[in-house]
């Protein structure tokens, strides 16, 4: 199967290749099953097949594409796969929580009271990246780049199959109660319910999520 053409940059330098084809993938480009070859992107690229092929090999190690005959493809993963990535995600943030009550800077704060603020006017895919930067910028107040780095590659393998909508307004108010209750511990630091909040917040995520993949089962 060929790959949707996104119209890629010419000549970009070797060095974003990477960024770039991951991109793709996060924003739902390259979508689960769909094949990349070396000689079309290195044609995208305007680059020889040696920095694509690098790349290629990077994003396999990530978990974001695994060979196949004709290239590399974004892996078609089973339900229960998809629920196992994210237990290790509800896992990392949890860690996040918990460090980010105790080392969280006056400038973390600001930042997670820029987002939920900015998440009480937003809608739609505005309020889904508003909401997911509100996480990022939690495990950023972590400071444990280990945990922010890991938590954003299980994202990444995520992302194929996480085509959410914005909600109801009932679930979009209860999302911003939640980030709400999180900030609230970060900012009193306090460790056991930073963990406490977070984690009601991220099982009801995942919760959505499996009734949602259950009901694609029972089409397929």
């Amino acid at each position: 199967m060929a790959a949707q053409n996104e119209n890629p940059a010419k000549h970009v330098g070797a060095d974003d290749i990477y960024t770039q084809i991951r991109r793709r993938i996060v924003e739902g480009h390259v979508t689960p099953g769909l094949t990349l070859g070396e000689a079309q992107l290195a044609s995208e690229y305007g680059v020889s097949r040696t920095p694509v092929r690098n790349a290629l090999a990077r994003l396999e190690q990530d978990g974001l594409f695994e060979r196949v005959r004709f290239g590399y493809a974004v892996p078609v993963r089973s339900p229960e796969q998809v629920v196992e990535l994210f237990e290790a995600r509800i896992i990392l943030d949890l860690a996040a929580a918990e460090l980010a009550a105790q080392r969280r800077s006056e400038l973390d704060l600001a930042r997670l009271r820029h987002l939920l603020e900015q998440a009480e006017a937003a809608t739609g895919a505005d309020l889904i990246h508003i909401n997911d930067a509100f996480h990022d910028a939690l495990r950023d107040a972590a400071h444990n780049p280990t945990v922010a780095q890991l938590a954003s590659r299980v994202d990444a393998q995520l992302a194929a199959y996480e085509a959410r909508p914005a909600g109801t307004p009932d679930d979009r108010q209860t999302t911003q109660d939640e980030h709400r209750r999180v900030f609230d511990a970060v900012h009193d630091r306090d460790p056991a319910r930073a963990r406490s909040e977070l984690q009601a917040h991220v099982e009801r995520a995942r919760d959505l999520r499996i009734a949602a993949l259950a009901r694609e089962d029972r089409k397929t």
